[in-house]
């Protein structure tokens, strides 16, 4: 399968409500080796300012998207990205490829227009954008950058308009892979086997354990990744457990929503004394999670249950809980561009609703003198200070542990936490609070 061709049906799949990296993964084997990084940039360069591309579509086509077919409108949006944002690929293959793949389906009635369309915002969309980006309006620089207008309103009455518009653009920007290196793993030693094969790599400044590449390479293709020797993470999400292993005191821990298991699987490494009870209340992430167990040996260390975290009861009292709270994702629209189109304003409020009911939980669980790490990678106050300062307000006998600021993009939350900013490629926007509960 041609790059073209597998970006259209993968952008396809994720209009159905597919995960862009899921749907990628499935058909990896199937397409070409040389198209394989092609057909990724396509699909995340449409997804991440669809909205912007649909309004191009609008601006420059005469015919309503409502007499068009999917295929089509899939193949107009993916061409109009790969127009603007693939500087060195030759418009003449961009839109041979489509309308071959538009072909190979049967609906050549359409072809006419895609060419039609994709020569006119060629030759007339270039000074339009240029306008738009320069533009000092906050809802300009949201349509430009591929950010929900509801979203940049609310982060400019949560911080304010210079604020929004920098994490506006911080949020479009295009991300790249950052690594984690387990113990025992030697960074020069691997950095210099990485690039023994023609790739790009360096050390992370941030944090000693990670390194970073100027690329999105395929899991499976990165040395030691099946042995357990590295784990693709971004670096914030590498921090929240670094910043929970250096409270731990030895004693029993609760990954209260562990999900797929990076960070159980990061602690577990880090923390080689530790006996770790993990739930989630999916049980595919839960086989997930288990299988990242296995693939980084920590199996027999951690005790995974499938069930509501609002409910289980855990084997042992923990005296630490880490509560990587489910979230509106915001943080990481950047890697997975394909969240940003799906939230709405309701769902960040719903998010916050269990939010606060899970870290109450997670108070009332932890044994006193131990303490909670409450974390989201979402960027909105809503679910993060909000929720922080409703239960704190429950609960008088906890009290808020300042995280060591150590990187430019971290800054004190207002009031509660510490929110890093997504204002690198290797780095998503998160936000952290440690609270102890007294004795």
């Amino acid at each position: 399968m041609r790059g073209i061709e597998a970006a259209l049906q993968v952008y396809g799949d994720v209009n159905e409500g597919a995960f862009a990296a899921e749907a990628l993964r499935k058909l990896y084997t199937d397409i070409a080796p040389s198209d394989r990084v092609l057909a990724a940039t396509l699909v995340y360069c449409s997804l991440r300012r669809q909205g912007l591309w649909k309004h191009l579509l609008m601006k420059y086509c005469r015919r309503s998207t409502k007499d068009m077919t999917a295929l089509t409108q899939n193949a107009l949006i993916i061409g109009i990205a790969g127009i603007v944002e693939l500087k060195y690929f030759a418009l003449p293959v961009l839109i041979n490829g489509l309308v071959q793949a538009i072909k190979s389906k049967g609906e050549d009635r359409d072809i006419g227009l895609v060419n039609a369309v994709l020569h006119t915002v060629a030759d007339e969309a270039k000074p339009y954008l240029a306008e738009l980006k320069k533009s000092s309006a906050l809802r300009d620089q949201a349509l430009y950058w591929g950010i929900p207008g509801w979203a940049a309103a609310q982060w400019s009455k949560d911080l304010s308009i210079p604020e929004a518009k920098r994490l506006v653009r911080s949020s479009g920007m295009r991300t790249y892979l950052s690594l984690r290196l387990s113990n025992g793993v030697d960074r020069e030693e691997w950095l210099q086997e990485y690039r023994s094969s023609g790739k790009k790599a360096w050390a992370s400044p941030f944090l000693q354990k990670s390194v970073r590449t100027p690329a999105n390479p395929y899991p499976l293709d990165i040395p030691g990744f099946s042995e357990g020797r590295i784990t693709p993470q971004s670096e914030s999400s590498m921090f929240v457990a670094e910043a929970f292993s250096r409270r731990w005191k030895g004693e029993p821990m609760l990954d209260m929503c562990c999900g797929r298991g990076i960070k159980t699987g990061q602690l577990a490494d880090i923390m080689p004394g530790a006996r770790i009870e993990a739930w989630d209340i999916s049980e595919g992430r839960i086989k997930s999670a288990e299988y990242e167990m296995i693939r980084m040996h920590t199996r027999d260390r951690v005790s995974f249950y499938c069930g509501d975290s609002l409910l289980l009861e855990p084997k042992t009292e923990p005296k630490a809980i880490l509560l990587d709270a489910p979230c509106t994702g915001s943080g990481t629209w950047g890697r997975h561009p394909e969240s940003k189109w799906r939230i709405t304003p309701e769902m960040v409020s719903e998010a916050a609703a269990l939010q606060i009911k899970l870290l109450d939980r997670a108070v009332s669980l932890v044994a006193p003198g131990g303490f909670v790490a409450y974390s989201t990678c979402s960027m909105f106050r809503e679910e993060n200070e909000k929720v922080v300062a409703a239960v704190m307000a429950q609960h008088p006998e906890l009290t808020e542990v300042t995280v060591e600021k150590s990187h430019k993009l971290m800054a004190k939350g207002k009031p509660y936490g510490t929110v890093i900013s997504p204002g690198l490629p290797w780095i998503d926007g998160f936000y952290l609070a440690l609270l102890v509960k007294r004795k």
